[in-house]
């Protein structure tokens, strides 16, 4: 029987950290833009309100109409660029139909760039040379350290090949040469997919499809992280078959309370980063 990996021992030391840097900078801005009404970015900004309050920064809501043109919208986000003012900016989805998200993301400034969503910070990876990258992708990679696993030659399988957690993974795991095999949509169309898996020392899992990886394809003694999460019998889980998995695995993450509690801590912590850069 593997065990539940302690993501709170993580949040904890983690909020105490960013508490701490809080005291010791100059007042802290954040401004987090929302297009029109969503119930899932509704919730990530309640997390980011919440969270701003207990660490001390001083959190602006910019909420816009989903009205209103793309166009529009890179205005108000090249105005917030010149505002000394504020340290770092959110830009939160769901965005209007029709809008280009690249296009809105390469509009705010790579050092207010929190979430490490621009062109500018998203090619730094490549070179081995990050200003910022996803809070998410952060977030991942303190679980793994928090077990002190030994990534060299590791084989790894990353599940799911999004721009903004699968693929930093896959580039930044490559580069603590660990073996990484990225998998997707193609890979279970395939039925390939329990094969890389069953392979797999360390899994991560960012698909969202709830209870997607079956317990019977993790390795004997592997390293489950569970990023994804969904609802199932109106229940939050996560991608992983979490009761099977558990038996043979060595580690998972939980979900609820998992890789997302983390998250927002990490996006505080590239908000204090940001402070430092633009001081």
């Amino acid at each position: 029987m593997g065990k539940i990996i302690d993501i709170e021992k993580i949040a904890s030391s983690l909020k105490n950290e960013l508490i701490a840097k809080s005291k010791a900078l100059p007042p802290v801005s954040l401004a987090s833009l929302q297009f029109g009404q969503s119930p899932d970015a509704e919730i990530y900004i309640k997390s980011q309100k919440r969270l701003a309050k207990e660490v001390g920064v001083d959190f602006s809501l910019y909420q816009l109409s989903d009205k209103i043109s793309q166009q529009e919208a890179t205005n108000k986000i090249k105005e917030l660029n010149q505002d000394k003012n504020i340290d770092g900016i959110i830009v939160n989805k769901p965005f209007p139909e029709g809008w280009k998200p690249e296009e809105i993301f390469a509009a705010i400034l790579p050092v207010k760039d929190i979430e490490g969503v621009s062109p500018h910070n998203l090619g730094r990876m490549f070179y081995d040379s990050l200003t910022f990258t996803s809070p998410t992708v952060l977030a991942v990679l303190a679980v793994i350290e928090s077990l002190n696993v030994d990534l060299y030659g590791k084989d790894v399988t990353v599940v799911g090949f999004s721009t903004l957690i699968g693929k930093p993974l896959v580039l930044l795991l490559g580069q603590k040469f660990a073996t990484v095999t990225v998998t997707h949509i193609a890979t279970y169309q395939k039925q390939k997919l329990p094969f890389y898996i069953k392979n797999a020392d360390l899994l991560i899992s960012a698909v969202g499809k709830p209870h997607f990886i079956k317990g019977e394809w993790i390795k004997e003694g592997a390293v489950v992280v569970d990023v994804g999460i969904s609802k199932k019998d109106s229940k939050i889980v996560g991608d992983i078959d979490f009761e099977p998995a558990i038996k043979k695995a060595a580690f998972v993450s939980p979900v609820p309370a998992g890789v997302g509690r983390l998250t927002s801590l990490f996006l505080f912590k590239n908000l204090f980063k940001a402070k430092k850069i633009c001081s």
